[in-house]
């Protein structure tokens, strides 16, 4: 018996099969044909990096429960360094060093992502939704969410919901919930 476990290793087992059954010849052939690399040694190459286990970063870890927990407030980079007894240097440094990204940054994502599960489950308005999620300016804010998802957070909300719109981008009162209201 034998067995895989990545599945990229069964097309090499059974270009071995075929080589063991068939011959060199008829392995190479057969490998062209379903785009199997020979003499491949490691799966390295076809790894994902964002779907590893994230290393623990504890400071990163720290800092960033902290801007979640203070996600409404405007942010400052001396209370946040103050919070963890740093100078700003040193909090830009060591949270870069283990995110690679700033906290203004990791606290612009967290926003949004906060937003984005807020318009997915809440009528409020986007100027509230702004306003929960720190941010003092809805013009500010909607070209941040536009920035990370591409879309403004009104038309997010309406793709979500699976909302049909108008060519004007505003809902057709006409198709709301799949039916014509005629």
């Amino acid at each position: 018996m034998t067995t895989t476990a990545a599945f990229s290793a069964a097309l090499d087992l059974a270009t071995a099969l075929v080589r063991e059954s068939l011959g060199d010849d008829i392995a190479r052939a057969t490998a062209r044909i379903a785009l199997v690399a020979e003499n491949r040694t490691s799966q390295a190459p076809y790894i994902v990096d964002s779907m590893l286990p994230a290393e623990r970063a504890p400071f990163a870890d720290d800092v960033g429960a902290w801007l979640v927990e203070h996600l409404a407030e405007p942010y400052d980079l001396n209370r946040l360094a103050g919070a963890f007894h740093v100078s700003t240097r040193t909090m830009l440094r060591r949270f870069g060093a283990e995110t690679g990204q700033t906290p203004l940054g990791f606290l612009g994502r967290a926003r949004v992502r906060v937003a984005r599960n807020l318009l997915e489950t809440t009528d409020l308005s986007v100027g509230r939704i702004a306003e929960r999620v720190g941010s003092r300016d809805s013009g500010t804010f909607r070209r941040l969410f536009v920035n990370q998802v591409g879309v403004g957070p009104a038309e997010y909300r309406r793709q979500f919901r699976g909302e049909k719109t108008t060519k004007g981008g505003d809902i057709d009162p006409s198709l709301q919930d799949g039916r014509r209201a005629d």
